[in-house]
């Protein structure tokens, strides 16, 4: 806090308090070398730790405005060039009673030790009850200065954004009303209590020393601006665009910058208004943390980019709308790029891929876009989704329709129909559905018998299989008019049949028919019971011959028998 200090200072200077004060806070200085130094070494600060001590008193200790709500910074100094910062620390914990601080800095420390949401007892009873305060302990080496005034400031600063309060420097023209940036000496010359000049021989000397220039406070007052600065620059997202995307430029009296406001670097370069009523492209649009969009433009014919906000563009009206679930959109083959997002659109888009490579594919859509363009015409994009994920496809690259409805009915798999063709096509999924796809024609399978696993009775009326050629794991869906079924004879009976123990498949429906049939257990577990019969069904194979099949009710079920597991009573 500088009592050894400002002895020997005034006896061998002879300067008054206010010739310090003079040295101190002056309202208008120069570059200061060691800022310099510190730019140019890209000296980074160190951060803060916390290691509260919980010997400090607690009690009645709220600042004059209440517990948590001090006023700004008070900056000290120990004044003992033979001490480290552990020892200071460990000194002040052993005499808190007489005076401590809230935290200690040196050139490779920033140790806050006391809360500083209570007061301290370092600047006298006036800035007691005001400030937050630290102490610098004396280093001894150009670099070690250097980095411990970059921590004070980065502390001091850290202290005022923490609190919510701004940077103001107590000068010779405020005489530190309403000041929240204060030196020791600030405090002695301007509000009292307290008779102590420092920090301000150490940084004058220290700066003489090492960079043949006084330092000041107005100095450290140029560090805590950068430091707070930085600690309220807005943060972005960006996301980049395809760069052939467009708005109109209204201008609004928004600037344009070399990057996104109040971001590091950011220079405003001129008015939006230079470039009004004028199309401009977006390759990047950047979400500010206070809210707002901006984006990165480029005048046509020009190289040069700026970033504007984005109340300084006009995009084109969209109109959004969904659609129904059953709508459906086949791709055509057109050339054209799919999208991220809807094109020209505030969001961006970027490509994702091309609607081509989908050619004669199906997929679902679950939104439509109509863009309004400046002159008044209109164009429709789609939401599509293909897979997992969804792009958005020009209206002209797809025919948009209705979905067709399926019923689906598993079969055993085991069932055979034999393929005619008939310039039938197959496909990996049914026609008109969502991914469906052509896959070849059905004429290939001409006369092969062929495995059927699925039916798929659709809306328009017609049905489909899902088929398998023998010893091939490929599978197509195809129409059912490209099959020839076994003929089948039915015939109605009222009689009744004996199971006799053999091993046969009981059938959902008769076996090898159109509709398919799934297992409903074995015959053999009906051995020597006896069930009625209300159907018969005679099976005409390729080849002529034949097979007969009974509908036989058991329980509230009926299963179709194979004639060879059952004896039919006469």
């Amino acid at each position: 806090m500088g009592k050894k200090l400002l002895a020997s200072f005034f006896i061998a200077s002879g300067v008054t308090m206010g010739g310090l004060l003079a040295l101190n806070n002056q309202d208008n200085v120069s570059a200061s070398n060691v800022n310099n130094y510190i730019h140019s070494q890209n000296i980074k600060r160190n951060g803060i730790n916390f290691p509260i001590w919980s010997g400090f008193p607690t009690d009645d200790m709220g600042y004059r405005n209440g517990k948590g709500r001090p006023e700004g910074v008070v900056v000290h100094e120990t004044a003992n060039s033979n001490s480290t910062i552990q020892n200071e620390i460990a000194f002040m914990k052993s005499n808190y009673n007489n005076a401590f601080v809230h935290t200690f800095v040196d050139d490779n420390n920033i140790i806050n030790i006391a809360d500083t949401d209570n007061m301290a007892w370092g600047s006298g009873a006036i800035g007691n009850q005001r400030y937050v305060q630290f102490e610098q302990v004396r280093v001894h080496s150009k670099y070690a200065f250097a980095r411990e005034v970059s921590n004070a400031a980065y502390y001091t600063a850290y202290v005022l954004d923490h609190y919510g309060l701004k940077p103001s420097l107590a000068t010779t023209s405020n005489k530190g009303k309403g000041a929240t940036v204060l030196a020791h000496a600030d405090v002695s010359n301007y509000l009292g209590g307290t008779d102590h000049s420092d920090p301000t021989s150490y940084y004058s000397e220290s700066g003489k020393k090492w960079f043949n220039q006084a330092y000041t406070m107005s100095d450290l007052y140029s560090l805590i601006q950068e430091y707070y600065t930085d600690m309220n620059r807005a943060t972005v997202n960006y996301n980049g665009g395809s760069g052939s995307e467009t708005a109109k430029v209204i201008g609004g009296g928004y600037g344009l910058y070399n990057h996104v406001s109040n971001t590091p670097g950011s220079i405003q370069q001129g008015s939006a208004s230079k470039l009004t009523g004028k199309e401009v492209y977006l390759d990047c649009v950047g979400e500010k943390s206070d809210g707002t969009t901006w984006y990165r433009i480029r005048a046509e014919g020009s190289s040069e980019t700026y970033w504007v906000d984005g109340r300084a563009l006009k995009f084109r009206p969209i109109d959004y709308s969904p659609v129904d679930s059953e709508t459906v959109g086949t791709f055509d083959g057109s050339g054209s790029s799919l999208r991220s997002h809807v094109y020209n659109a505030a969001s961006l888009s970027k490509s994702r891929g091309n609607a081509n490579q989908y050619k004669n594919k199906t997929y679902k859509i679950n939104q439509k876009a109509v863009i309004t363009d400046y002159n008044g015409s209109t164009k429709t994009m789609y939401r599509v989704e293909i897979g997992n994920t969804t792009v958005w496809a020009s209206s002209w690259a797809l025919n948009v329709h209705k979905s067709t409805r399926v019923d689906y009915n598993g079969g055993s798999g085991s069932e055979t129909a034999k393929v005619i063709g008939g310039g039938y096509g197959l496909y990996n999924h049914i026609s008109n559905t969502p991914g469906s796809v052509q896959q070849g024609s059905a004429s290939r399978l001409a006369g092969k018998e062929v495995y059927l696993d699925c039916v798929g009775d659709k809306s328009d009326g017609t049905t489909w299989y899902r088929i398998r050629a023998e010893g091939s794991s490929e599978t197509y869906w195809v129409d059912g008019r490209a099959l020839k079924f076994r003929p089948i004879d039915y015939a109605p009976m009222n009689t009744y049949v004996t199971f006799n123990g053999s091993g046969s498949s009981l059938r959902s429906h008769v076996y090898n028919a159109a509709s398919l049939s799934k297992s409903r257990g074995n015959a053999n577990q009906y051995k020597n019971k006896t069930y009625k019969i209300n159907q018969k069904a005679v099976i005409t194979d390729y080849n002529g011959s034949t097979k007969t099949m009974y509908r036989v009710e058991i329980g509230n079920t009926t299963v179709w028998a194979s004639s060879w597991a059952v004896n039919v009573k006469k």
